[in-house]
């Protein structure tokens, strides 16, 4: 890829999210590759587009990529032969854990900007899966956004303020019914050219509801929850890079009981930050904050000043973040 080329390319690669992080990867040595990003991933296969063609390739047609490619990636391909050949170095990476026996990591989603935590005022509302979800979040080292759906049909929206000011360290929240508009539209000024958000958040809180509504037209598949405990069902099964009609990219990902940490110690803590202070003035540098003498934590507990739900949230992913963690 010659600087030639990239110069007269630029304005499309930009618009999928090229930076000039990927630009520093290429040299005069790669003159006769051109660069193109993953839009989505299946088993079989994935789906890239350059500044001049969309393919889709075959898993077993790209063997000089060294790993599988994941949903953003940037890739470089033959200009003749239009075979991917090489990945490129990833800026940031959404990972959880595997379920299962296996406890390795599952690639989501590379190369974001930012992260709409999606959730609804209703029986789906958790707050240890928010965490969670700032957890991957500050790992990822993007801004977390609360995206709170469904308040046109809730009663008492107080109360899920008030649950939601009980996490400290609290991202910006927004408001919205994600089938209006209007509604919707304070999320556009954080929804930039270029850039690509990513929606987390499980089944039936809305997310494909509100990229349709960003959108402006029903593309993304969706369902009803159930009305007896607002539980959703998976509509969208594959992660894909949409474009806005603004220019921003967001991802819908599959809705998922489960964001298993991977590795995330200082994520946890930095999430965790008023537990973290407590633990420092327990008696025990390994303090497990159940049972041991002098800790700090515990007569937070006690004295009201911190949850046992916040808590026993941190204790369980503080154990998925460890690497050698035997969390089942």
């Amino acid at each position: 890829m010659t600087n030639r080329l990239l110069r007269t390319t630029n304005s499309a690669l930009v618009s999928l999210g090229w930076t000039a992080f990927f630009d520093a990867q290429i040299s005069e040595k790669n003159g006769a590759f051109e660069p193109a990003r993953v839009i989505s991933v299946s088993r079989q296969s994935f789906e890239i587009q350059s500044a001049t063609l969309r393919q889709n390739v075959r898993m077993r047609d790209a063997p000089q990529l060294s790993e599988s490619p994941t949903t953003g990636d940037w890739l470089l391909r033959d200009e003749t032969t239009h075979e991917p050949v090489q990945l490129l170095n990833r800026k940031n990476l959404l990972q959880r854990r595997r379920s299962g026996r296996d406890r390795g990591a599952q690639t989501m989603l590379a190369n974001f900007e930012c992260i709409f935590l999606v959730v609804s005022a209703n029986q789906n509302f958790n707050e240890s899966r928010l965490e969670r979800g700032m957890v991957l979040a500050a790992q990822s080292g993007v801004e977390a956004v609360i995206v709170l759906t469904k308040v046109d049909q809730c009663i008492d929206l107080a109360s899920f303020r008030r649950r939601l000011r009980q996490i400290p360290i609290l991202p910006q929240v927004h408001e919205v019914d994600a089938r209006n508009a209007r509604s919707c539209q304070s999320l556009t000024s954080l929804l930039r050219p270029g850039e690509t958000t990513a929606l987390l958040g499980s089944s039936g809180v809305g997310k494909s509801t509100l990229i349709n509504t960003l959108i402006g037209e029903d593309r993304q598949a969706t369902q009803a929850t159930r009305i007896q405990d607002a539980k959703g069902r998976h509509t969208t099964v594959r992660r894909t890079l949409i474009e806005l009609p603004s220019g921003a990219i967001v991802v819908d990902n599959p809705g998922v009981r489960e964001l298993g940490i991977v590795n995330g110690e200082d994520a946890v803590a930095s999430v965790f930050d008023d537990i973290s202070e407590l633990a420092i003035r327990c008696r025990f540098n390994n303090c497990e904050h159940s049972a041991e003498p002098d800790c700090a934590v515990q007569r937070a507990v006690h004295q009201g000043e911190l949850t046992e739900r916040r808590l026993s949230n941190y204790v369980k992913l503080l154990s998925e973040a460890r690497p050698l963690s035997t969390y089942t």
